[in-house]
């Protein structure tokens, strides 16, 4: 597959010249972005580099899950804590508390687990209409945690003048796993309506996992049951220059740990998460030059651990007693942000604005039992058009932090520049500055499986960042497309926050400063398309840094590690079928770990392994209305890899790396109805 995936990249030029006599008529859709933008305009026209997943691939790939999408996306690599249930992401080679996660463009609170990170997975994915990413830093526009990217989730909208009812039900085996109990169950219901000048939107989802066995023995399991639920509604009110909507969107999500019986007894645990997020947004055109937006949102969060012991003779449990066993940690915050657009000329805009963030943190797990940290900032960027081929955006923020002395100023500035009449060159740099989150300085957390303090004399993160990309539309011609990006980055962290052993206790791992950290490295993308197909080939490498190079003078200063993404579609019309296939290869990813030989420490080559994930469906539409898919995700079955050292062959601390839970098919069913 890794070799069939080269030839796929290097063959596209050479393709694209067989395909110049396509007769075949059809129309080159302007793909709109609203992320980061001034006003909404289509992708290519933006100083930053959109990507856009449509409501077409999130079909197509029969997602229950947002990772079910992003796992073969170029440049983003998930990771799993089975422990907690969590499931972790990172970007640029950059961890997930520096990407920003954004539900229509509010920053979502309830960071978990250990890796101080928003879980994707606990996001209704049959309410979003589209997934628009942008890698790079954001810190001047989206502030603290948007070093790596941003991703923000556009969620459903009730249409104009219109009725709409959308149910699906979905079922998939966890591997070879499947019945009541068992397997994945899904079955979601939106509604939508829109009248004079009111709209309206609801939708509801479940999401049953039933876990899976894999090597765990006998009560256990190596992948934990899992129950969400998640129900958004939507009020909206427009009317001449003014648009005005309130949403609410809220999950519970119950994790179930059961343990092995020791003695007679076992110590079951239970995660029970409750989330409700509230937003306000409001906008308003005052003139053609001059226009408003504004958001206010309020959310609560609470993870609540519940630890019984059970009798294995008679099946009662009861409340275990100990530390840490019985927790309720819960953070509430909130966000107000607003900016003016006003058009200077046809050449220059401006846009001011102010951006608010206010988050508490209590519990039990919390020093103190509660904290709190307000971040609170203004920042102007303008976006001015130098001349028809050149347009430039600067930008400044300047953040008040409660906690933290921040930088006076925060710039950034993005360029783009058109070469051609198909092909642009953008370029950006951002400076960044990121305080310890609530968890990262005073949330503690113990359990059978970690043993991890806050550390409240945490320094915060500083950055500069540069990124760089070539979009070349080679072919834009009746029936076929080809564009291909050429893409690099680099981006320095000072007081990179990481895990390290607390000093005088190796038992406990606790948040420390990494001196620095560095990432680089480039991208390439291409993409087909024909009337009826369309195919995409990528190619990542990324450098990490070896913190241990500073310390030993011959070890590499960076580690590299590759990516190879392909993708295919093909359509049959008449029949009314879609057949998609999506790839990505995973390479070594080479790092040094700290060992002791001999009583000295010594750093050691280790590496994790390689591997390959590949999806398959088939999409079967009866009519306008009803459309089944059905598919096989992990076609190469892989469940777990290895960590291992290079020099002599055996695992490391790291040990094997959980990736799934085996090769799985699924068969969904959604009915559509707009009148």
């Amino acid at each position: 597959m890794k070799k069939i995936s080269l030839m796929l990249l290097y063959l596209f030029p050479f393709l694209s010249n067989g395909q110049a006599g396509d007769t075949l008529k059809t129309s080159v859709l302007e793909e709109v972005v609203i992320t980061g933008q001034f006003e909404p305009q289509s992708a290519h026209k933006s100083v930053y580099q959109v990507k856009t997943i449509p409501l077409e691939r999130l079909a197509a790939r029969g997602a229950v899950r947002l990772q079910d999408v992003l796992n073969t996306e170029l440049n983003i690599r998930f990771s799993q804590d089975l422990a907690l249930g969590g499931s972790n992401l990172s970007m640029q080679g950059l961890a997930g508390q520096n990407v920003k996660v954004l539900i229509d463009g509010v920053p979502m609170i309830g960071r978990q687990g250990t890796s101080n990170e928003i879980n994707i997975n606990q996001l209704n994915v049959n309410a979003i209409e589209r997934v628009e990413i942008i890698e790079g830093p954001m810190s001047v526009v989206y502030g603290a945690d948007a070093l790596a990217g941003v991703i923000n989730i556009i969620t459903k909208k009730a249409v104009d003048g219109k009725f709409e009812l959308q149910a699906k039900v979905h079922e998939e085996t966890v591997g070879s796993e499947y019945g009541w109990n068992t397997g994945i169950h899904n079955e979601s219901v939106g509604l939508g309506f829109s009248k004079s000048n009111w709209r309206t939107r609801a939708d509801v989802s479940r999401n049953y996992f039933g876990g899976w066995q894999g090597s765990a023995a006998g009560r256990d399991k190596q992948w934990h049951p899992k129950t969400q639920y998640l129900a958004s509604g939507l009020v909206g009110y427009n009317k001449n220059k003014s648009d005005v909507y309130y949403r609410a969107d809220y999950l519970f999500e119950d994790i179930y740990n059961p343990g092995g019986f020791i003695n007679g007894e076992a110590l079951d645990q239970t995660y029970y998460t409750n989330r409700l997020m509230q937003q306000l947004q409001g906008a308003h055109t005052f003139s053609s030059r001059l226009n408003f937006n504004g958001v206010l949102s309020y959310t609560n969060y609470a993870r609540e651990t519940q630890t019984t012991t059970v009798n294995e003779a008679t099946n009662q449990s009861r409340l275990a007693l100990g530390p840490g066993l019985q927790d309720v940690t819960k953070f509430n915050g909130v966000t107000l942000r607003s900016t003016f657009q006003y058009k200077v000329n046809e050449k220059i805009s401006l846009q001011p604005g102010i951006d608010v963030n206010y988050e508490t943190g209590s519990g039990g797990r919390i020093k103190t039992g509660t904290q709190a940290v307000g971040d609170y900032a203004v920042f102007l960027s303008a976006e001015w058009k130098v001349t028809d081929w050149l347009q430039v955006r600067p930008g400044v923020r300047s953040v008040y932090n409660s906690v933290y002395l921040a930088p006076p100023v925060i710039p950034s500035v993005n360029t783009k520049i058109k070469l051609g009449e198909r092909q642009d060159l953008r370029l950006s740099y951002g400076r960044g500055f990121r305080a310890p989150s609530l968890r990262e300085l005073y949330f503690d957390f113990f359990d059978a499986s970690h043993s991890i303090e806050g550390n409240p004399n945490l320094e915060s993160e500083l950055s500069h960042s540069i990124n760089a990309s070539f979009n070349w539309r080679l072919i834009e011609g009746d029936g076929f497309t080809y564009t291909s990006i050429l893409g690099g980055f680099y981006n320095s962290v000072k007081n990179m926050i990481g895990y390290g052993q607390k000093p005088g206790n190796n038992l406990i791992t606790t948040y420390l400063n990494i001196d620095r950290y560095q990432t680089k490295g480039f991208t390439w993308n291409n993409t087909l398309k024909g009337n009826v197909w369309e195919l995409n080939a990528g190619y990542a490498l990324t450098a990490r840094f070896n913190q241990y190079s500073e310390s030993y003078s011959d070890l590499e200063e960076f580690q590299w590690s590759p990516e190879i993404t392909t993708a295919a579609s093909y359509r049959i019309p008449r029949a009314g079928l879609k057949f998609s296939v999506y790839h990505k290869f995973t390479g070594v990813t080479p790092f040094f770990e700290l060992v002791t030989v001999d009583g000295q420490p010594v750093a050691r080559l280790a590496q994790t392994d390689s591997f390959h994930w590949a999806d398959f469906t088939i999409q079967k539409d009866f009519g306008k209305s009803v459309s089944v898919t059905a598919g096989a995700r992990n076609l190469f079955d892989i469940n777990s890899i290895n960590t291992t050292s290079v020099a002599t062959g055996v695992h490391t601390s790291g040990g094997a790396r959980p990736i799934g839970y085996g090769r799985s098919y699924f068969l969904n069913v959604s009915y559509s109805l707009t009148k």
